[in-house]
């Protein structure tokens, strides 16, 4: 058994159609005449009642038990659009819920209930950029730390993907892109690491002490640190290496 999809009854298959074109961008997929699927995946079917043996007169819209739900990464933009088009009908003006996310409730050309919200890890991403911690957004947007852990991961490879959090450019190995897909893509379970096991640096910024690299340590450079040199270093090298590292890290 699987779940396939969501169909939803309307009247009026052009204008309901064109609502979900203009605000959400979705065109058929497949056209069966009364019946056609989105690009989304969302179905809708007209004459609804007949195909499923209602009575007309029991056909119920607007609910208010269920809705559609959108999320998007830019959602000023959204509004922008939403304020382009005064004939879709708003339940309520864009809010910003507990948890920091923000979002609105629309209605379809049959009432379907539609919430359209920014993604929880743009609501992240924006906490970032404020200089919060992992834990600290973990708090803030009421989720478990190993799912801000993952955004605050996909940040920092989006911000710099080749620069790892103990401020190594990973450009610079002559292991990346071939053994390596670099600290921040494989989430620290580099090549030379125990299978499974992420490196000790890592692990201890970012499962251990959940900070956003070893630059917002007060220990940097730590024992940790000092224990995982690369032997072909020298001494002079690993502190030239460190002391770049330490520089790179600041500089972020």
């Amino acid at each position: 058994m699987k779940y396939c999809n969501t169909l939803i009854a309307v009247s009026d298959m052009p204008a309901s159609l064109q609502f979900y074109k203009d605000l959400f961008g979705l065109d058929i997929a497949v056209d069966l005449g009364w019946c056609k699927a989105l690009t989304c995946g969302l179905t809708l079917q007209e004459h609804f009642d007949e195909i499923a043996g209602f009575p007309a007169e029991t056909m119920r819209y607007r609910s208010n038990t269920m809705e559609l739900y959108f999320e998007t990464e830019d959602f000023e933009s959204f509004i922008a659009l939403l304020d382009a088009h005064p004939e879709v009908e708003r339940l309520h003006a864009p809010r910003t819920y507990p948890w920091l996310q923000r979002g609105i409730h629309i209605f379809d050309p049959d009432g379907h209930l539609i919430e359209v919200s920014e993604s929880m890890y743009s609501v992240a991403c924006r906490q970032f950029d404020a200089g919060k911690d992992i834990e600290e957004t973990a708090r803030l947007t009421q989720h478990p730390i190993h799912v801000v852990q993952a955004w605050h991961a996909q940040y920092l490879q989006a911000a710099a993907p080749d620069v790892s959090i103990c401020g190594t450019d990973c450009r610079a190995c002559p292991c990346y892109g071939a053994m390596c897909t670099g600290c921040n893509a494989c989430s620290g379970k580099v090549f030379h690491a125990p299978e499974g096991k992420a490196c000790p640096i890592y692990d201890c910024c970012v499962h251990t002490k959940a900070l956003e690299d070893c630059g917002k340590c007060s220990a940097v450079p730590c024992d940790i640190w000092m224990a995982t040199r690369d032997p072909r270093y020298s001494d002079g090298e690993f502190a030239a290496n460190v002391r770049m590292r330490v520089q790179t890290l600041k500089d972020r």
